[in-house]
């Protein structure tokens, strides 16, 4: 995966590099330009000049050209090039003149929309009622935005034919997650969809979907959520492919009966279990992961002692016992788990104990390996015991 991530890296680095080489290698700054940059750029043709507004984000083009002279603005306005609109810290009287010049006009070329600053109110009425409009509008990214303006915004996209990519980080607390999401899986082209919304208390969970499912494959959860509410979630997904939760909790209730839904996409899981007991996890392992070919799985845990369940995930056996029968396809384990305590000679000897089962012929014929550290803090010792990836 980082492979592929670094090769897909060095493509952009290198159509970027063939852009600049384009213009001779011309810098346009988006505060100021010289003269000496004025007459380098005048002498360039009008489909070269394209290729540096493709290159730039729309913004920070806005800023550099639409005021340098009537050609350049008559270039931008004049365009067909879709627009990737990133506006971060801006002041009023800025983003009143950018809605007016380049949102309003050009509002069916925007295909990528990034607000990642806390809006005033004004500024957000301004914005928000355009959103219906927006019917080329591909990606939405809202950063630090608060929580009072979510359920409006996710209101206004519920008409936008092709939005395929969400992501929504609030800066505060909302009271009822529940209404994000049922809005969020009623948004009809969605793909994929990264959400961060921390709750004032735990809420209760959804009901199961029967007839109205999401159209996303690739799910990002980065706030609290229980084991009951991911059960009920999941039902509304069936198309699901990747699933990452940032901080998966314990379950309120016995867990033990089989689930009905069936997720034959989900092949990529990467978790991060807050006390979830190992009994719980094979559970939602069996209900959901039969396809799942690569997992990745964080534990932590204060203290270490043998008689704590979270030693359980330190069971070769079980986990052995649990990929053999629940995790046929499984290719890729990517384990770690992290003791805040482990101090005396004694719990370091248990430790060492069941780690070492995880050198069987099982854990060699997968090419699994793993390794252990501890590390001297402050007022204790901790330990990590983690996977050794040779994929």
């Amino acid at each position: 995966m980082e492979q592929n991530k670094r090769s897909r890296n060095n493509i952009i680095h290198d159509y970027n590099d063939n852009k600049r080489k384009k213009i001779n290698k011309t810098t346009v700054e988006t505060n100021c330009l010289s003269k000496e940059y004025i007459t380098n750029l005048e002498d360039l043709s009008n489909e070269l000049i394209y290729e540096i507004f493709e290159f730039l984000d729309c913004h920070h083009t806005f800023q550099a050209f639409y005021d340098l002279n009537q050609r350049f603005r008559n270039l931008f306005l004049h365009t067909n090039l879709l627009i990737k609109i990133n506006i971060s810290s801006i002041s009023k009287s800025k983003f009143e003149s950018y809605v007016k010049h380049i949102i309003k006009p050009h509002i069916n070329r925007i295909n990528s929309l990034r607000l990642s600053n806390p809006f005033t109110a004004d500024m957000c009425l301004l914005l928000f009622p355009l959103m219906t409009n927006l019917i080329r509008l591909q990606a939405l990214t809202l950063i630090d935005i608060e929580a009072k303006y979510i359920e409006e915004i996710l209101n206004y996209l519920s008409s936008l034919p092709i939005l395929s990519s969400l992501i929504i980080i609030s800066i505060d607390s909302i009271k009822n997650p529940n209404d994000i999401y049922y809005k969020i899986f009623r948004l009809s082209a969605l793909k994929y969809c990264q959400i961060s919304i921390e709750m004032k208390q735990h809420s209760r969970s959804l009901s199961i979907a029967t007839d109205k499912f999401s159209s996303i494959e690739h799910l990002i959860i980065n706030n609290d959520i229980s084991i009951d509410q991911l059960d009920s979630l999941l039902s509304y997904v069936p198309q699901l492919r990747r699933l990452s939760i940032g901080h998966l909790e314990e379950s309120t209730y016995n867990r033990t009966q089989k689930n009905s839904i069936n997720l034959t996409y989900l092949t990529s899981v990467s978790i991060e279990l807050d006390y979830v007991s190992f009994k719980d996890f094979e559970v939602l392992v069996a209900n959901y992961f039969h396809q799942v070919q690569i997992l990745r799985i964080r534990v932590f845990c204060i203290i270490f002692s043998v008689n704590h369940n979270q030693t359980e995930y330190l069971n070769a056996d079980g986990w052995q016992r649990l990929i053999s029968t629940c995790l046929p396809n499984l290719c890729v384990f990517d384990f770690q788990h992290t003791y805040r305590i482990l101090s005396s000679n004694d719990q370091r000897q248990a430790f060492e104990t069941l780690i070492n089962k995880f050198n069987s012929s099982f854990w060699i014929q997968h090419q699994w390996f793993f390794d252990f550290q501890y590390h001297d803090i402050t007022w204790s010792n901790a330990a990590i015991f983690y996977s050794i990836n040779p994929y």
